[in-house]
This record gives structure tokens, C-alpha cells and sequence, in this order.
């Protein structure tokens, strides 16, 4: 009967693991999602863009933002819930993802955030 603790002992072993590994989101990423998330749900373009990198305003363009809103907006203001996946490290930045369960839908986003200097450097919901 010792051989039920030790598999128990292992597999506890490894879930605390990886959840030591797993990714944490820092407040600022998430307070930036927020405020992305509420702009598209308001359709609100100048927030949308209120705390980007100069870079992330010039390419973020009305129209791309029009489609976002169109396709998505109406299931942000239903309700939706966060879940911080991971981050990633691509090409010199930290890239931050959540999945995106809506509250009144089967479907999910993956929303992907880009920060430099505490502004969004990018944004995707996929």
C-alpha cells in the first residue's frame, strides 16, 4: 500500500510544479487588457488607443478597430472572463496571453498584449 501515496505524493509534486512555472500577469497587463477590452466594448477608438506606444497609434487603424468591434463587441458586453495563460518572449518583448470566455457563447478569444515602457505596443484578439 506504499505505492499509493508515492504515486499521489508525485502527482501532487507536479501540479504544485507546474503552477510555479506558469506565467503570472503583472497589474499593469491586466489593467491594460481591461481598458482595451472596455473600449472595444464601447466602441470607444480614442480610448482604444489612449495609452499606446506612438507606434501602436499610428498602425492600429479606425477601420482594422470598426472590424474588431463589429465582430466582437456585442460578446464583450454581454460579459466575459479572463484567464491569464502565459507570456511568451518573441523578438526581444514580453508577450502576454489570456484566454477570452464569453459569457453568453461557446466561443473563446486569445488575446495577445505587447507592452513597452507600461504602453501597448500590441493587441490581438484572435
Amino acid at each position: 500500500m506504499k505505492t499509493l501515496p508515492i504515486i499521489l505524493t508525485g502527482i501532487l509534486s507536479l501540479f504544485i510544479a507546474s503552477s510555479a512555472f506558469a506565467g503570472h500577469e503583472g497589474k499593469t497587463e491586466k489593467a491594460a487588457l481591461s481598458q482595451l477590452m472596455k473600449a472595444v466594448s464601447d466602441n470607444d477608438y480614442d480610448a482604444f488607443l489612449s495609452n499606446g506606444t506612438p507606434e501602436f497609434k499610428k498602425n492600429v487603424s479606425k477601420q482594422a478597430f470598426d472590424s474588431v468591434t463589429g465582430q466582437l463587441g456585442q460578446l464583450i458586453r454581454a460579459g466575459y472572463t479572463t484567464e491569464y495563460v502565459s507570456k511568451l518572449y518573441q523578438r526581444g518583448v514580453i508577450v502576454h496571453l489570456w484566454k477570452i470566455s464569453y459569457v453568453n457563447s461557446k466561443e473563446n478569444s486569445l488575446a495577445k498584449l505587447i507592452m513597452i515602457d507600461d504602453k501597448v505596443a500590441g493587441f490581438w484578439l484572435f
